[in-house]
């Protein structure tokens, strides 16, 4: 899977996220939303992750 996180600086709220993995979906990728916590910090870093669907699948 692919993985977008927002770019140094800024930030995608949850509304962003929502809309961004709607338009992924209506284009036929498999979408997730998730977060991590980066370099043992205690804030979480979201990101979409996507993959195209294969026909079958």
């Amino acid at each position: 899977m692919i993985r977008i996180y927002p770019q140094r600086g800024g930030a995608l709220n949850e509304n962003d996220r929502l809309d961004l993995a709607r338009l992924l979906i209506k284009a036929g990728y498999k979408v997730r939303i998730g977060k991590e916590k980066m370099n043992g910090g205690s804030t979480y870093t979201y990101f979409i992750e996507y993959e195209e669907v294969r026909n079958g699948a």
